[in-house]
């Protein structure tokens, strides 16, 4: 292989022409703007061709996994300098693909998951299956196993005292009560310490949760008294703090010896989470938990995110009731994948 560079003054038409001279499977290295004849903008495009002055027993075989590899590479450097032809790029990239990996990634995008996230598990299955990625069963196996170790889980059952974080109207106090419940329900002993600096209404609710499901319940509006309750009571603790992020970052500090748990509804998108979470530092984060998922269409952006941002997945919420509480394991994310949202709640019609 050599490489060659061309010069265009606009690279959709170089690309094109590029594809009809070398064919629709031309590898693109690089491309970037230069400065021709003064101020004029073109752009290079550089490709690896065969050389003919090689024979063709000399030329060096390299097997799917490494084509692949390659192949990723050079997407996602295309992918970061011309983002308005990813859609593009992706079409003619599953055209080399079996028909069953095509399905697969039409149903993951339907669901709500990143395109080039979905590009990226069928190139990953077909690395690792080859010709029997034509067969649907085994296709859709691998892709299960291939999202279950991408996704970390972070079991909420193994942890100690839990503080719940996360931005305004997330459901971080709803949360905090079904945490409370279901690991009462578990029989173990549970403190619920809810704090708001105005009286907040919710008190009443929580205390009544309290009550019937045998979750002690402690109520201040006074910082110094969560650190006070912390000591005094030897039971694990949930701690549901109001959304105001000074506070929070103060609290997040001061607390060392818990688990700090993310709350974000499933309307969330990664940039947002991603910002939240950096005022927050890498260190420190037990993982993260998406409520509502009723409230959404679809829900493949969330299992983007977990990937994309590296974050554990504690578990998921969805209504209203105290036990709508969904454990995380692989078999839900691929029905999240394949099956849309079967949590998604039924509008009624007047």
């Amino acid at each position: 292989m050599k490489i060659k560079t061309y010069v265009f003054d606009d690279l959709k038409k170089g690309i094109d022409i590029l594809k009809r001279e070398y064919g629709p499977d031309t590898i693109i290295i690089d491309m970037k703007e230069s400065i021709h004849g003064g101020s004029s903008k073109m752009c290079e495009i550089s490709i690896a061709i065969e050389d003919p002055s090689r024979p063709d027993d000399d030329e060096p075989k390299i097997g799917r996994k490494k084509a692949e590899a390659i192949w990723d590479s050079i997407t996602r450097q295309v992918f970061e300098k011309i983002g308005l032809l990813e859609s593009e790029i992706i079409t003619d990239r599953l055209k080399s693909y079996p028909v069953a990996l095509r399905f697969l990634y039409d149903k993951m995008v339907k669901n709500g998951f990143y395109p080039r996230l979905a590009l990226s598990l069928i190139s990953e299955i077909y690395i690792e299956i080859g010709e029997f990625s034509h067969e649907t069963s085994k296709a859709s196996f691998f892709l299960k196993d291939i999202i279950g170790k991408k996704i970390k889980i972070n079991d909420i059952n193994g942890f100690g005292h839990i503080l719940i974080l996360g931005p305004l109207g997330a459901g971080k106090t709803q949360t905090a009560k079904k945490l409370a419940v279901m690991l009462s329900a578990l029989g173990k002993p549970v403190s619920l310490i809810s704090y708001s600096p105005t009286g907040d209404k919710s008190k009443n609710e929580i205390w009544e949760t309290s009550e019937k499901r045998g979750v002690r319940f402690f109520y201040t509006d006074s910082i110094e008294k969560i650190y006070s309750f912390m000591e005094k009571d030897e039971r694990q603790k949930i701690i549901d703090i109001p959304g105001i992020l000074d506070f929070q970052r103060d609290v997040f500090k001061r607390l060392r010896d818990v688990s700090r748990i993310m709350v974000f509804s499933a309307g969330s998108r990664d940039e947002k989470i991603k910002n939240y979470l950096d005022l927050f530092g890498d260190r420190g984060i037990g993982g993260v938990i998406f409520t509502k998922l009723d409230e959404e269409y679809t829900l493949g952006h969330i299992l983007s995110n977990l990937i994309l941002l590296e974050q554990k997945i504690c578990c998921f919420t969805t209504g209203t009731d105290i036990s709508d509480i969904i454990m995380p394991e692989k078999e839900i994310f691929y029905k999240i994948l394949l099956e849309g949202n079967r949590w998604r709640r039924e509008e009624v019609k007047l």
